[in-house]
């Protein structure tokens, strides 16, 4: 059970990805929760997510909480062969610089530009692009003879690389007749654009990617662009640049129980075979929830405790539990006495808390305004 300040509706299922906003679409995903790769499918959710992308092309921002899957679900759907995917992960720091920036956007489109070199020939000769791009035009050329004397890669040349893709690059529908997929370009932990904003020239930097995204997508027609994120907030942040609501927003959430059952039996048990816990999964949604990643987590820790996993001991119940303690008590009660400031709410305010996660089991989530209206902005 998650709190978003964004979402508006979700099904009853929680495992969805649900477009909140214009078009009413839904579609659900497929997850990743190890490093194993393991995958929990479902044909159905992949199909209509699929279809999402092939439409006219959006600015896509896939939201939810860490772990859940969002960034399996993106490689999955658009890794089959119908799309040319460029991946790029902010988590590795591709976004906080001009010179990661450029280096990062170049070293994805040129493979694609290289690949289809004859195609976009023909598009320039038919004027669908403005002019195609060789391999000079994706770097920034050395100052003087020396190769090794690189002049520092700057905002200007980031905006003129982004120009410069966009007009090489024809409308979405002209990929068809050459039967080739179209790009579609994927932006993994998005919120770590927020990184260039820490100054001015950054954050100009900022707005002119953005900005070229919506002429891209929404104006021109050209790909589609996916961002995720693992901040509620990041949306929010997009809108507030842009001024307009230019971008798709979908939730990524939980398994519906049915489907948690299926992956605690079917996945999980074998892979750590854990036979002792067949038919119980009752037992272990009280402990687990319907979180993918929970679920894995604790059958991990049972199997390493040779089945003798006290529930109290199980390692994010009782760090949510300390969590609650912590809120609720003051600190010289507590082994940490130093700690001065005061709980932030009472044991009332966690009573509503509860009653509400209990009220929202099939609805799969709970509006943060309307918690804060039940008990403050400052607790919730």
């Amino acid at each position: 059970m998650f709190v978003f300040g964004l979402t508006k509706r979700l099904p009853t299922s929680v495992s969805c990805i649900s477009n909140t906003l214009r078009t009413g679409r839904v579609a659900r995903y497929i997850t990743q929760v190890t490093r194993e790769k393991t995958f929990f499918i479902r044909k159905r959710e992949l199909v209509k997510f699929k279809n999402a992308f092939s439409y006219d092309p959006e600015l896509h921002v896939v939201l939810g909480p860490p772990s859940t899957g969002k960034t399996a679900l993106i490689h999955e759907v658009t890794s089959k062969g119908d799309f040319n995917p460029l991946f790029i992960n902010c988590r590795d720091g591709q976004f906080d610089t001009p010179r990661r920036i450029y280096n990062s956007i170049s070293s994805q489109f040129e493979p694609f530009f290289k690949k289809y070199t004859r195609h976009f020939k023909k598009l320039l000769e038919q004027g669908e692009v403005s002019y195609t791009i060789n391999d000079i035009q994706l770097k920034v050329k050395p100052f003087g003879v020396d190769p090794f004397n690189v002049r520092e890669i700057t905002s200007n040349d980031v905006t003129e690389l982004f120009d410069n893709i966009g007009n090489a690059l024809p409308n979405w529908t002209c990929w068809k007749g050459y039967d080739i997929p179209p790009p579609i370009l994927v932006i993994d932990e998005a919120n770590m654009f927020s990184q260039l904003g820490s100054s001015e020239n950054g954050e100009v930097l900022l707005k002119s990617i953005l900005n070229w995204m919506v002429v891209n997508t929404k104006e021109k027609g050209r790909f589609h662009i996916v961002l995720t994120s693992s901040d509620s907030f990041f949306f929010d942040w997009i809108v507030n640049l842009l001024h307009i609501p230019h971008a798709t927003p979908y939730v990524v959430g939980d398994l519906s129980k049915e489907e948690a059952e299926e992956y605690f039996e079917e996945h999980v048990l074998p892979r750590f075979e854990c036979k002792e816990l067949e038919g119980k999964f009752d037992h272990v949604r009280k402990i687990t929830g319907t979180s993918m990643l929970i679920i894995d987590r604790y059958v991990k820790e049972y199997k390493n405790c040779d089945g003798k996993l006290e529930d109290s001991k199980f390692s994010i119940y009782e760090s949510e539990y300390n969590k609650l303690y912590r809120g609720l008590y003051y600190p010289e009660v507590l082994r940490y006495s130093y700690k001065t400031n005061p709980p932030l709410w009472k044991d009332y305010d966690l009573i509503k808390t509860m009653e509400a996660i209990v009220n929202a089991e099939n609805q799969g989530y709970i509006l943060q305004y309307d918690l804060m209206k039940e008990i403050g902005s400052k607790t919730s």
